[in-house]
């Protein structure tokens, strides 16, 4: 089973992924893991890496999420783009309001970031950053990621408690597999 898992800002999609690959024994990749990694293997912090990062970079990580698509069967990728690269998979999107997200993500701002100092700020900044990449991606790959069409499965979580929302996921994917199985 070949899942990929995209997802506003603070849609809960990383915790999702994690319980996913847990609860359904499958392995966990994520776009940041890879950067880490490419960052590492060019001698770079992942901070310093990201202050530098390039197109280049982002065909980078591009290109092994496509070979892990290639190569392996039974993963959950969390990523905005895997959706793209992994043609096989169950294609996920998970939505929450600009406005949730901030209030989840407010208290748990990471030290490298810039920290907001309120969650309507952290609200626009989201809005703003999601924009950024949406538009890049269009530029890079012809792609939408806000277009619904792109997914198998799309799931409303705002005001919803995160177990509530893994076991809404959990479900499609069952469903999702045995529409597949039949077919």
């Amino acid at each position: 089973m070949k899942i990929t898992l995209c997802g506003r800002i603070g849609s809960g999609k990383s915790v999702i992924a994690k319980a996913l690959a847990k609860d359904l024994n499958l392995k966990h990749y994520s776009t940041g893991d890879l950067m880490r990694e490419i960052a590492k293997e060019k001698g770079y912090t992942i901070e310093d890496f990201m202050k530098i990062r390039s197109d280049d970079i982002d065909h980078q990580v591009d290109s092994r999420t496509k070979k892990i698509g290639e190569e392996e069967d039974n993963f959950i990728f969390d990523s905005k783009l895997a959706f793209n690269f992994i043609e096989d998979a169950i294609k996920i999107f998970l939505d929450v309001t600009y406005e949730e997200a901030a209030k989840r993500i407010f208290e748990n701002q990471r030290n490298s970031e810039a920290p907001a100092s309120s969650p309507e700020e952290l609200a626009i900044r989201n809005k703003e950053r999601w924009e950024v990449d949406r538009k890049k991606y269009q530029k890079l790959y012809s792609v939408d990621i806000d277009d619904k069409k792109n997914y198998d499965v799309y799931i409303k979580t705002t005001g919803k408690p995160l177990d509530e929302v893994i076991q809404e996921v959990k479900r499609a994917i069952l469903s999702f597999s045995e529409k597949q199985e039949d077919n």
